[in-house]
């Protein structure tokens, strides 16, 4: 059992997909045990393997089961006081968005006082660079990101809107890091708007996910200026929470040491 954790949390954090010689030297396997190992898992779907190359990533089994997981952490207390404050405080919808496999699907939301028909329901996905997608994108390591695309390409799916190459991701990602927060308006589509603001779910082990306010394109873009430092605040008051939580869980003595 020890084994089989070991092997999936290996491939769930890698950067690119790993040969069975690879995982066998980083966890100090035989090789032979090693490759049985990862049969198994392979029938049983949690593993995924590239006959070209020949190396092993994770499979669609295990990416479902991560999504439940992430449902519980969109679920907590501190996510659940941050989401109903937002909408308290500007009136509009809120969702929190959580990576799933090569995508970004909703783990939770607050739906609120909408009077039309929501873009995007409980369990939606979306692809790994939409808008939520690129809020999260924006904490990743630069070979984090090269491996999302490279996954994507393989498996032909898209990347996001009017992305043409990695240039204009990364483009996108540093727009994103210097202002801590993206607008998508999506005016042609369905005429709503999302700001997103990259979150964390969970502490240990750290989840990112992805704050995201929305309501119609013209309240929204008029409003913006108005919302962000709303949401930044309360963003700040939710880390300190769930630091807090954690450190109660953990039997440690929680403290904030203010300067005068």
């Amino acid at each position: 059992m020890g084994r089989i954790l070991a092997v999936l949390e290996e491939l769930s954090v890698a950067a690119t997909p790993l040969a069975n010689h690879e995982l066998a030297a980083r966890l100090g396997v035989p090789a032979a045990s090693m490759y049985r190992l990862l049969r198994k898992l392979r029938a049983l779907g949690y593993v995924d393997r590239s006959g070209e190359q020949a190396t092993y990533s994770v499979g669609p089994r295990l990416a479902e089961l991560g999504e439940r997981l992430a449902d519980a952490g969109g679920r907590s207390p501190a996510l659940r006081r941050l989401m109903h404050s937002l909408h308290a405080e500007t009136g509009h919808y809120v969702t929190v968005w959580v990576p799933s496999g090569v995508h970004v699907r909703i783990a939770a939301i607050l739906v609120g006082n909408v009077t039309d028909n929501l873009p995007n329901l409980p369990g939606d996905i979306a692809p790994p660079l939409s808008t939520p997608g690129l809020a999260i994108a924006s904490q990743w390591r630069r070979e984090h990101v090269t491996a999302m695309i490279t996954q994507c390409r393989r498996r032909r799916i898209a990347l996001g809107r009017r992305f043409a190459d990695r240039t204009d991701i990364d483009k996108a990602l540093r727009a994103i890091r210097s202002r801590g927060f993206i607008a998508g308006y999506n005016l042609r589509a369905d005429g709503w708007g999302m700001l997103a603001f990259p979150i964390t779910i969970t502490t240990e082990p750290a989840r990112l996910g992805a704050l995201v306010i929305g309501a119609h394109v013209s309240k929204l873009r008029d409003q913006e200026d108005q919302v962000v430092p709303i949401a930044r605040k309360a963003i700040a008051q939710y880390a300190k929470e769930l630091e807090r939580e954690r450190a109660e869980e953990s039997g440690s003595t929680w403290s904030v040491t203010t300067r005068p």
